[in-house]
């Protein structure tokens, strides 16, 4: 497998996409698409930690990186995560440099921060790939990105991921998947921030326009999609096929 740092610093741009159903199963069809990275995603999806470790073993057959994304910036969460495997963490709602710094470390071995290692998985070792996981923290609030060049000053923080719609609400828009022009700005703004302090800047996309703005603007690190909605889109296409076939609705002659 190709570490995702290297995946990142070879690509101008990566790919990749969230993973919300708790099977080995789905997660290796995922794993097999081709996509740079995938993101476990443990705080909006339907899955439990107990289904990690056999989701990660199922994507390493791929060699997909997998990051996860833990339900909340809470420290045990966090080396739970990084433990088991995860190539990243993704921690949400980081609002304040503090914030940020509590991710941090509870990523990194002392003296960099304060996780306690463990040797869950047989590959394991104190300098091992699996043992430098990329730390991103989400910017999706107003808050967050009027703290925007203290939390980006946190030593040993790898990116930033913008949440587009949960920072729409934050800012006032109201709920929807349709990204507004002073969202768009901010992942602009973002963008820039990560250029000047040399870090990812990444994101999720809200289509395939949104994708292109939102890489003009400068995200390097982009998801799109998930496990379930190519699922429900795929299974909506063959109904509709097959429906076609019967156009008239009256069955067979």
């Amino acid at each position: 497998m190709i570490p995702i740092r290297a995946r990142l610093e070879n690509s101008a741009v990566t790919f990749g996409c969230w993973v919300t159903i708790g099977s080995p199963h789905s997660a290796e069809i995922v794993g097999q698409a081709g996509f740079d990275w995938v993101i476990i995603d443990t705080q909006h999806g339907g899955l439990a930690e107990a289904q990690l470790l056999p989701m990660f073993q199922a994507l390493d057959l791929t060699g997909t990186p997998a990051l996860v994304r833990v339900p909340w910036n809470d420290e045990a969460l966090i080396m739970r995560a990084a433990d088991l495997g995860a190539a990243g963490v993704v921690v949400p709602m980081v609002n304040t440099p503090q914030d940020a710094l509590r991710a941090v470390q509870a990523l990194r071995y002392p003296p960099q921060g304060i996780r306690s290692f463990g040797p869950v998985r047989n590959y394991y070792s104190a300098d091992g790939q699996s043992e430098d996981p990329l730390c991103l923290v989400m910017i999706e609030t107003a808050e967050a990105l009027e703290n925007l060049d203290a939390i980006a000053d946190t030593p040993g923080l790898d990116g930033l991921l913008v949440g587009p719609v949960d920072l729409a609400l934050s800012m006032g828009h109201g709920l929807s998947l349709e990204a507004p022009a002073p969202v768009l700005d901010a992942i602009g703004r973002v963008a820039g921030i990560c250029r000047e302090k040399g870090l990812i800047c990444a994101s999720v996309a809200l289509g395939m326009a949104n994708a292109a703005e939102q890489l003009s603007r400068g995200v390097r690190m982009l998801s799109s999609g998930a496990d379930s909605l190519f699922l429900r889109r795929a299974a909506a296409q063959e109904v509709q096929e097959l429906r076609a076939l019967d156009a008239d609705g009256k069955g067979p002659a």
